[in-house]
């Protein structure tokens, strides 16, 4: 089966039916279908911001092409431009690299789509002389919500930085287990050997479709 990654593009919004295709909460704290806003509207402001990213030189994410067909995404951006989320969310250090959210297809889940998009997002905040991964995760996770679960983070290798009662801030480091290097790819490789080994573990029903199961893919 031919996988790859590719640049998250305005365009790519298009090619996916990713139920936060038209979700500003990231970018300005706008949820799709909330009060007063307008989901296609919305959308093409989402399709606005990634586009002037990309001009700018830096796609705020990657999306996962398989056979083709997008079945995924992950947006990130620096802290610095990922820090409009409504209030009450612990704030991102300025060293990192902010994972917003990641969704892939229903059809794709459980073939370790979501470790090769996490793989993506470490190379760039290498490629970008960041510090470390950094993410918002939900101890209350409900299907398609656009913050992901701290259980599946925790198992990927993220630590709690900064706790909260429901969104607690967490941590993956890449400048302290790995030296900037000429290859990025053997850095990132050094980096994934570090990570926890995947290995079957029980899974609350409700987290089991996530992003990817706990078992090997």
């Amino acid at each position: 089966m031919s996988r790859r990654v590719v640049a998250l593009t305005g365009d790519s919004w298009e090619r996916m039916t990713a139920p936060c295709r038209a979700c500003m909460f990231w970018e300005l704290g706008e949820r799709p279908g909330g009060r007063g806003v307008d989901a296609d509207r919305q959308a093409i402001r989402k399709q606005e911001w990634t586009t002037v990213r990309v001009r700018e030189g830096d796609p705020p994410g990657r999306a996962i092409e398989v056979e083709g067909t997008l079945a995924g995404f992950v947006l990130f951006a620096p802290a610095r431009d990922m820090e409009r989320a409504p209030g009450g969310m612990p704030r991102s250090h300025n060293d990192a690299l902010v994972l917003a959210t990641m969704w892939i297809d229903p059809v794709h889940r459980n073939e370790g789509l979501g470790r090769m998009l996490l793989q993506a997002t470490i190379k760039e905040a290498m490629r970008l002389r960041l510090a470390a991964v950094e993410v918002r995760a939900d101890r209350r996770w409900r299907p398609d919500d656009c913050v992901l679960p701290i259980t599946w983070l925790l198992h990927e290798g993220f630590e709690v930085v900064d706790e909260h009662v429901r969104w607690p801030l967490l941590r993956l480091d890449v400048g302290r287990t790995v030296r900037w290097t000429e290859s990025v790819e053997q850095a990132v490789g050094d980096v994934l050997g570090l990570l926890p080994q995947r290995a079957p573990a029980p899974r609350p029903a409700v987290e089991a479709g996530l992003v990817e199961s706990s078992s090997p893919p």
